[in-house]
């Protein structure tokens, strides 16, 4: 839903203007939740009801959202400047609950945050995802990729919302020193390098390599291969000039129109090299990482495994570089 991106991002900038404000529950829901709801698709009568009773409780709910006929989400509104507690969070699982459906929604009009009623465990175990609306466009452009997972046309069709639910089940489970995950990381670890390792140590370094700058984890030298560095020399972490690609062009690897290709998640794309930069989708990066984190979603990604040209990993075209800078600067060679 291109178009609805868009909307939704325009919004998420003016919902910026709006944050010093005091607004009531009902002027939020007015100026800043309901647009929100129609990008999403509820826009008819049978998408979305107001007002819903919770016969169990004689409450009301803010809003149930539907698709497909059925009943999939409620949305429960709170002021702009009202902070969302748990105890916000435990009664809109309740009214799910009650009601039978499985996915709640909290929303000051800025914060949003999503609670799988279905999830076992602790309340805690049942939220699934918070973003916000009033930070910068990255930041809104997150909201966006899980806001979207609620539209009226996703929540038409079978589970849309797995990815969402692997990514919270993981960040869970590599944040825990006694998790099954940390435990096979120390034993890979060790039968890699020899070397004994607490599993506080395998998940500090996974946050730090979370936390790392995507441009920093993606264009660090240490992603080239391991025998490109030459004997002897300095093991420092440097940025690699540019993204390489010019390299390989002027060494003849690689035409400067080049075609290249990845299949990320079973699907196929395309993307050519134009002045030593990728063009991807009408867009232009500077380094393969780059353009194969925009296929991701903004995630790190090594995009010289991932980018091919005629079958031949960018890696292995600069691999091809560095064994020629080798041969021409050996003793031995003529």
């Amino acid at each position: 839903m291109p178009d609805a991106q868009t909307e939704f991002l325009e919004h998420a900038a003016m919902t910026r203007d709006y944050a010093s404000m005091h607004l009531s529950e009902a002027d939020t829901r007015v100026h800043l939740i309901d647009p929100v709801l129609a990008i999403l698709g509820y826009r008819a009568v049978d998408d979305i009801r107001r007002e819903v009773p919770v016969a169990a409780t004689r409450e009301f709910v803010d809003y149930e959202l539907r698709a497909g006929g059925q009943p999939q989400a409620i949305v429960e509104a709170k002021a702009l400047k009202h902070t969302i507690t748990e105890q916000h969070a435990a009664q809109c699982v309740q009214y799910a609950s009650i009601l039978g459906v499985r996915w709640c929604l909290i929303s000051n009009g800025v914060s949003w945050m999503v609670y799988d009623a279905h999830a076992k465990g602790a309340l805690a175990a049942k939220h699934v995802a918070q973003v916000r609306l009033d930070a910068d466009a990255q930041t809104a452009l997150k909201a966006w990729t899980v806001l979207s997972l609620f539209s009226r046309e996703s929540l038409s069709q079978s589970p849309p919302l797995t990815k969402l639910l692997v990514e919270r089940v993981i960040n869970d489970e590599l944040a825990r020193v006694d998790a099954p995950a940390i435990s096979a990381l120390r034993r890979a670890v060790k039968e890699r390098f020899g070397e004994n390792v607490s599993a506080q140590a395998i998940v500090d370094a996974i946050q730090q390599t979370l936390a790392r700058p995507a441009d920093v984890a993606n264009e660090q030298v240490s992603e080239a291969p391991a025998d490109a560095v030459a004997p002897g020399a300095s093991t420092r972490t440097r940025k690699a000039p540019k993204s390489g690609l010019l390299e390989l062009i002027e060494a003849g690897l690689l035409p400067g129109d080049a075609a290249l290709e990845c299949k990320l998640y079973g699907v196929g794309h395309a993307a050519r090299v134009r002045d030593g930069e990728i063009e991807l989708q009408g867009k232009t990066y500077g380094t393969p990482s780059a353009a194969a984190a925009a296929l991701r979603e903004g995630k790190a990604s090594n995009g010289w495994i991932i980018w091919r040209y005629k079958g031949e990993t960018l890696a292995d075209l600069r691999a091809k570089l560095t064994i020629g800078r080798q041969d021409t600067e050996s003793p031995s060679a003529t």
